[in-house]
């Protein structure tokens, strides 16, 4: 135990590093919004991306002596995958209709209270944890079972209040609803999260790091169970409750219309990193049922869940729970999806939060936030009616993770992705997808944080980027247009895994220097973009 607490004393400086270099990203702030590009000098980017190799090999040197987790393994197939539609219509089919059905259910316990001092907040990490010390309010699954009424199957959408969840767990909510999706004709579970940094850890990165860092290496050795950030017991009801809330969405479903709409999101985005590009709306789904009962929204945000710091221990589902308590008010339920959020702050002013205070970051300007983002939503006059067309696949990809600090976190215990060992290399499985909705709509489905501009294009040039170079791929809105389809691109992101930022290969930076904004610090590497791009175009075809 000496020998390895010397040895791994090196990874506990880099991590606390990772986590000051985290928090200041994620701390909200009102700063100058600065749009003019700029790249640090040459010799600057020489003696960094330098530095880089020597903490890489280093970290990769102290990884190297770390046994290797059990719920590691070198398997193809991996249960729970869910391909999609089987069949792509063109376009919408004649006498067709949209059947949406709604639920909402808390993922917390009965007495809510019990959450605190007993189980850790998701967010920045801390070398004690990051127990909840109060419980604000509630957090929740919200789902949506949609089907286009041609046969091929309904898809479902959950979204959790969470900070993220690793593909192991999606595949274990998909495992246990198999038998049942099989029965009523299932195509699709997709499941994202809002990446709230104050939700209950649902991924492991936020217990106690010593005793992850020094303790879970032994106990790999002797073949027991490692612990991270997450409960075993609060895993299991949000395991139960999920499957609940699927299958009582499906069981809502009726029929209906569905209408499209955006509102302004430009003025409640601070974007903390070049080259600013971000989808400028707030995009509505309003779904109007044929027997006259409550609607159902889906919206797509882009702003990351950090109104009351990366770093805090109380318990809130963020901006979010307060806009739809909004919408709730005026007659809608709402299932908000985050899309491509890298970056992507709360702007918070005088002009975007109701009954603003100077307090920057905390609650009351959160509630207000949230109630400023609903008001605009409710506010759309202008829609076009979306016709029934539902087609959804996926594509199981496998990406290199080569960055030794997430190796390393990974071999810690601190997260649970599914990982396959070849030789000396390791790659993590996830999934991407594409969806069509309509006869105009289009939406990449990502398993991470997505850098906008990979979506919507103007990727940094070579002027302007870390590398040097361009960018050399397609925008996934480009993708979709060569492909001979006339729509417009939307994100889900953060659906069915949590790999972390994917950023550019030509703006993949040090990882140390400060305009980095700790972004490289938790991507799987340099070549994550270009490969899940390539994989996306493989799926658009």
């Amino acid at each position: 135990m000496k020998f390895l607490k010397k040895t791994l004393t090196p990874v506990i400086a880099i991590l606390l590093v990772f986590a000051m270099t985290f928090s200041a990203f994620a701390s909200v702030g009102t700063q100058v919004k600065a749009r003019e590009l700029f790249v640090a000098s040459k010799a600057e980017r020489v003696v960094f991306d330098a530095l880089d190799v020597v903490i890489d090999r280093l970290v990769k040197a102290i990884a190297s002596i770390i046994p290797t987790p059990k719920y590691w393994f070198d398997k193809e197939d991996v249960p729970g995958f869910m391909e999609g539609t089987t069949e792509f219509l063109d376009k919408s089919q004649a006498g067709t209709t949209w059947s949406l059905g709604y639920d909402s259910r808390s993922l917390l316990p009965e007495n809510k209270e019990d959450v605190v001092g007993k189980y850790y907040v998701g967010g920045t990490i801390g070398f004690d944890g990051k127990l909840a010390t109060g419980v604000e309010d509630d957090l929740l699954v919200r789902t949506v079972a949609l089907n286009d009424s041609t046969g091929r199957g309904t898809a479902v959408f959950a979204v959790l209040d969470s900070y993220g969840l690793s593909l192991t767990d999606v595949r274990e909510i998909r495992t246990r609803l198999a038998d049942w999706a099989k029965e009523n004709n299932i195509n699709s579970i997709t499941v994202s999260v809002l990446h709230q940094h104050s939700a209950v850890d649902t991924f492991g990165m936020n217990g106690d790091i010593f005793r992850m860092v020094f303790l879970n290496p032994a106990r790999t050795f002797f073949g027991l169970e490692t612990e991270n950030g997450k409960s075993d017991e609060y895993m299991e009801n949000l395991f139960n409750t999920t499957v609940a809330s699927i299958k009582a969405a499906f069981s809502d479903m009726t029929e209906g219309d569905l209408f499209y709409g955006t509102a302004d999101a430009v003025k409640y985005i601070y974007d903390k990193r070049q080259p600013y590009v971000n989808d400028p709306n707030f995009n509505r789904f309003r779904f109007v049922p044929a027997d006259g009962s409550e609607e159902t929204w889906i919206v797509t945000s882009q702003i990351h869940c950090v109104g009351n710091g990366a770093s805090g221990t109380l318990v809130t589902g963020d901006y979010p729970y307060y806009a739809e308590q909004e919408i709730n008010s005026h007659g809608a339920n709402v299932l908000f999806i985050m899309g491509a959020e890298q970056c992507n702050t709360q702007e918070k002013d005088e002009t975007t939060v109701i009954d603003y205070t100077r307090n920057e970051v905390g609650i009351e300007n959160t509630v207000g936030y949230g109630k400023s983002i609903a008001r605009d939503l409710i506010a759309i006059t202008e829609e076009t009616e979306v016709t029934p067309l539902l087609n959804i696949k996926y594509k199981e990809i496998y990406l290199p993770l080569d960055n030794a600090i997430l190796l390393l976190a990974g071999k810690a215990g601190l997260f649970e992705n599914i990982v396959r060992i070849q030789k000396t290399d390791y790659f993590i499985l996830t999934e991407v997808g594409y969806m069509e909705m309509g006869d105009d709509l289009a939406f990449a489905i990502v398993p991470g944080e997505l850098a906008p501009e990979l979506a919507y294009g103007g990727c940094l040039s070579a002027e302007f980027s870390w590398s040097g170079e361009d960018w050399q791929y397609p925008s996934m809105q480009d993708i979709v247009t060569a492909a001979g389809k006339d729509r417009t691109l939307h994100v889900i992101g953060l659906a069915n895994d949590q790999i972390g930022y994917i950023v550019p290969d030509n703006d993949y930076m040090s990882m140390i220097h400060e305009d980095s904004s700790s972004i490289e610090f938790v991507s799987l590497g340099k070549t994550t973009a270009s490969k899940l791009v390539e994989s996306f175009a493989d799926l658009v075809g």
